[in-house]
């Protein structure tokens, strides 16, 4: 062989291996990193679909629950309990025309909101007193269906006000046909008491299951690469379509036996991400039995075995040949330069473009991710080891009404805390240093001055044993707080008259007792009933009786002062708490309410014309012994004194000292 043909063999050599080689030198360091901000892209995009979909089975659930319990709490459905419990079938001392308009409210709220079912009302028996949506059924009561061996009914039965008894989703897999469809039900029950604190029945809600879970896959599946997976501690699938391999799996699907590599892999750990089948799962605990969905309820109670669950998220991993594949400029990069001397140039300037491309896509996801962080729904900060604020994104400012600039570095965030819940703060805090997860309920105060209540979930980021700073998660319950005030007082107070009820009434006495016995103060109790108000209703209907009863409330609201307390502690009774009163004073009191009462007309409509009703009404007074630490003795001497006025011919003021 001729010294010019090895050369041109070498060159040849040369021409085909140097580039071979620094093409591959040059993109294979691009496809790894690559492929890392593909990976941390898929971490990050997982994290906050599962965020996602947490956040709205949270607040489903947490919806259907305060349902339930804002049901139960129905003065319309405790009334027809109550009359339920205390007559006999064939009686019927709550109407037909009042059934008709609860059965009728019930029917539109169910059917008005695809969330749910049906409604069951179920005396203490277990007899089915009413349903929404209504059956063929008539009459006062339902009596086609029986719940007394039920485990909602039974669970239910032991149940203190406010909580609930969840049936767990893969036990007893339970059906119903909603229009021509087959679907999967969770019965939610909760007891019924009435005004009075006695159990009076339960209420069973029937969630629509598949509505449900089809809000909470709807709000994961922001990628349609994307597949969610809800399954129970037995392994039971949750979900009314599966996932692949899974596509043909139903709710109630033996998950664990169908993909055991999933299963396994989330059964190791209670959070996490694990690489199944070429997919990430990213993946997390769920007990509906937590504080996180207890929202209004007191405790929910379900079966241990089925929970908690688990809720993830699994998306399609990358892999070199995808990436290969999807770069289909590399590839003609490849066959150009492998053929031609000259690609080497065209090889650096797309290698150059590429790396462009791939830091653009880097600072795209790196603001995608902070643009997550400060516009998320939730507050976020981080505090260094003095409790000083080192960040805060916008939404915890926009609440606080702070700029930046005034916050980070300047002030610690023990500062914005209430002086009443700051030891709560301080307590989690330590915590957090010790390396222990910390949170806590407090209130912040706005620059305005407002307070806004937050429940603050914190932990430590530390780096060779040190602590760094903390990074907590701030929740909003401001709304919250305003719901529980108002059902508060509206349990306080009577709903026809505006004024407190008996309940505020006995809780009130025992501070007004407990107080005039420190400071030695006579307190006096006046016991009222409107005489012959059972016949102004039998005459005129429960409407005029109704707008009786405010007249009268509002009569004597002017004659009382401020410190007074007047209670409607029956249909047509009343009482009245009278601090610092002796019983003399209580009885002139008495005698201008009943002369007042007697002397003011009440007009009233009837049949197209107007009449004038008058009212005279018979009073017991009484004094309330400091003595005494209730107040059920002296309610019981001022009606003694006030029957003894109706016996004596009404209209009167009696004063009973026994």
């Amino acid at each position: 062989m001729s010294v010019s043909l090895r050369r041109l063999y070498i060159r040849l050599l040369l021409a085909i291996c140097i580039p071979l080689i620094l093409v591959s030198a040059t993109l294979l360091p691009v496809l790894h990193v690559h492929m890392e901000s593909r990976l941390d892209s898929l971490y990050t995009e997982a994290d906050a679909l599962l965020k996602v979909g947490q956040e709205a089975l949270t607040r489903d659930i947490n919806e259907s629950l305060n349902y339930a319990l804002a049901i139960a709490e129905m003065p319309a459905l405790r009334r027809y309990l109550t009359g339920q419990d205390e007559t006999l079938i064939v009686d019927q001392h709550y109407s037909l025309s009042d059934l008709s308009q609860l059965s009728t409210f019930l029917n539109t709220l169910i059917n008005h909101n695809p969330r749910y079912t049906k409604l069951v009302l179920i005396d203490n028996q277990g007899r089915e007193v009413l349903r929404a949506p209504t059956s063929n059924e008539t009459g006062p009561r339902v009596t086609g269906n029986y719940h007394a061996y039920t485990d909602y009914f039974g669970e239910a039965s032991s149940l203190l006000p406010r909580d609930l008894y969840i049936s767990p989703p893969g036990r007893n897999l339970q059906f119903e046909l909603l229009g021509n469809d087959v679907i999967p039900v969770v019965n939610v029950s909760t007891p019924v008491f009435d005004a009075m604190g006695v159990r009076r029945g339960v209420v069973l809600l029937s969630l629509n299951w598949g509505y449900l879970t089809n809000a909470l896959r709807q709000a994961m599946l922001l990628d349609p690469n994307a597949n969610a997976i809800l399954i129970d501690a037995q392994g039971r699938w949750l979900l009314d379509e599966g996932i692949p391999p899974l596509d043909d799996a139903s709710f109630g699907g033996d998950f664990a036996s169908l993909a055991p590599h999933y299963w396994q892999a989330i059964q190791q750990r209670n959070a996490g991400h694990a690489s199944v089948d070429n997919h990430l799962l990213r993946f997390q605990t769920e007990d509906i039995r937590t504080l996180r969905y207890r929202s209004l309820a007191g405790t929910i109670f379900s079966e241990n075995d089925y929970h908690p669950w688990k809720l993830g998220v699994t998306l399609p991993q990358p892999s070199w040949r995808s990436l290969i594949e999807e770069e289909t400029t590399v590839l003609w990069f490849l066959l150009l330069t492998y053929s031609v001397a000259v690609a080497f140039g065209i090889f650096w300037a797309l290698s150059s473009q590429r790396q462009r491309q791939l830091r653009k896509a880097a600072q795209r996801h790196a603001h995608e991710v902070s643009d997550l962080y400060e516009n998320a729904p939730c507050g976020y900060h981080s505090l260094d080891s003095t409790g000083r604020i080192i960040k805060m994104n916008r939404t915890e400012l926009a609440w606080l009404g702070y700029a930046e600039e005034e916050v980070i570095g300047h002030i610690t965030y023990r500062e914005l805390i209430t002086p009443e819940t700051r030891d709560r703060f301080d307590k989690a805090f330590e915590n957090v240093k010790n390396n222990h997860p910390g949170s806590a309920e407090c209130s912040l105060l706005t620059r305005d001055g407002e307070q806004r209540h937050v429940m603050i979930k914190a932990s430590a980021f530390y780096r060779n044993g040190q602590f760094v700073h903390s990074r907590a998660t701030v929740f909003d319950l401001t709304e919250r707080k305003k719901l529980e005030e108002k059902l508060r007082a509206q349990a306080m107070s009577d709903p026809l008259t505006g004024v407190f009820n008996r309940r505020y009434l006995q809780a009130q006495a025992t501070t007004e007792i407990s107080r005039a016995r420190r400071q030695h103060h006579p307190i006096a109790l006046i016991a009222i009933d409107i005489d012959h108000f059972k016949r102004i209703n039998d005459t005129y209907g429960h409407d005029v009786g109704d707008d009786v009863l405010k007249s009268f409330t509002r009569v004597v609201n002017e004659l009382l002062r401020q410190e007074d307390l007047l209670c409607r502690v029956g249909g047509e009774e009343f009482a009245i708490l009278l601090p610092n009163t002796s019983l003399a004073q209580a009885e002139q009191v008495a005698e201008r309410i009943r002369s007042k009462a007697a002397a003011t007309p009440i007009n009233i409509s009837e049949e197209h014309s107007e009449k004038v009703l008058w009212l005279t009404v018979s009073l017991g007074i009484t004094a309330i012994l400091t003595t005494e630490k209730a107040l059920k003795p002296a309610l019981k001497r001022a009606d003694i004194g006030l029957y003894q006025a109706k016996e004596n011919g009404r209209n009167q003021v009696v004063v009973n000292t026994v």
